[in-house]
């Protein structure tokens, strides 16, 4: 266990959606001339597949100003930042999701997001979802972190009812549980054993040999890393019941977590594009229902980041595993194919 951070932290990343004025605080809107040099690189680049596109192939002055300013907001900011593309064509996927893979190799390496080498997810309702993966349900997702360390979501169509977007800053949240229950903490810091979903053909060990933190002090950064799913998969498998004092805290952190005056609460607009650090904020979902004429889609990024920042080695352990475990089932489905 790393050292319990026993200050609070005065810090952009320790945002609130009160200071920030919700989504408002985190949008960027493109210019004219950004969309302009966005739209010309898109025009250049159709020759090749889209996830081949690499930064040199995607590369100009005001792109480059462009994501170096996200890259600031990320690492050294709130570690959240909303790109507004004010003309999406939506008749032009294709067009929408080079764009969007063109702008994340700036900021690090795609990697695939299942078994199936998909490093553009799509996240909408699939009735085809054996593994009960969320961002394939309509159901609601509660405010939890992923396993790399910039994520991403584009939106492309919204919902007939329901699908906000939950953003909280999980730095503020410590402030918050050091300022009122700094007895928490401990646990916190503690975490529990991670284990992968038992319904997927899952290659190699399947319970954490170690408990993974889920707050964690390192160079003098809280990070957070907070997926409650992978714990009562662990918690399944070893039969037996999460610590008392680790319910405790959690129950208060999921409390703090969906605080309107913490967490932002926004929906994600056809052409936005929301970035965030993974390690310094939760994501969240409603649950939504699709129409005929409106089913939501969102485009996914996981992206691994060089030169990023450092959190407790069980937790940097967590994104590695599952590329190697997506990798692994990748290939032992093309050899048996």
């Amino acid at each position: 266990m790393t050292e319990v951070c026993r200050h609070q932290i005065d810090h952009p990343v320790a945002w609130t959606s009160t200071a920030l004025g919700g989504k408002r605080g985190l949008l960027r809107p493109l210019n004219g001339a950004e969309v302009a040099v966005l739209d010309a690189l898109v025009a250049a680049t159709r020759h090749l597949p889209t996830t081949q596109i690499t930064r040199c192939d995607f590369d100009h002055p005001l792109v480059a100003a462009l994501m170096s300013e996200v890259r600031t907001a990320l690492l050294d900011g709130h570690g959240a930042i909303i790109l507004a593309h004010p003309h999406l064509d939506r008749s032009r996927l294709d067009d929408y999701e080079r764009l969007y893979w063109g702008l994340g190799t700036h900021l690090g390496q795609g990697v695939a997001q299942s078994s199936n080498g998909d490093k553009i997810g799509y996240v909408h309702k699939d009735p085809d979802n054996p593994t009960g993966r969320g961002y394939l349900s309509d159901q609601e997702l509660r405010p939890h972190t992923d396993l790399h360390e910039i994520m991403s979501l584009a939106s492309v169509e919204v919902a007939a009812e329901g699908g906000r977007s939950g953003l909280v800053s999980s730095v503020a949240l410590h402030n918050e549980i050091l300022a009122t229950r700094p007895d928490l903490l401990p646990a916190l810091y503690e975490g529990y054993y991670h284990a992968q979903n038992p319904r997927a053909d899952t290659v190699g060990r399947r319970v954490s040999p170690h408990k993974v933190p889920i707050f964690c002090y390192v160079d003098g950064q809280v990070s957070c890393y907070y997926h409650t799913v992978f714990m009562r998969f662990a918690a399944e498998l070893l039969g037996e019941p999460f610590p008392p004092e680790l319910v405790e805290a959690m129950t208060y952190l999921n409390r703090l977590a969906v605080d309107p005056d913490i967490a932002a609460n926004f929906m994600l607009e056809p052409g936005e594009m929301l970035f965030w650090h993974n390690w310094t904020n939760f994501h969240s979902r409603t649950a939504f229902a699709d129409s005929p004429t409106h089913r939501r889609l969102l485009l996914r990024l996981w992206l691994n980041v060089a030169n990023g920042r450092h959190v407790a080695p069980a937790i940097a352990e967590r994104a590695k595993l599952i590329d190697r475990d997506h990798e692994a089932r990748r290939d032992s489905s093309i050899s048996e194919g």
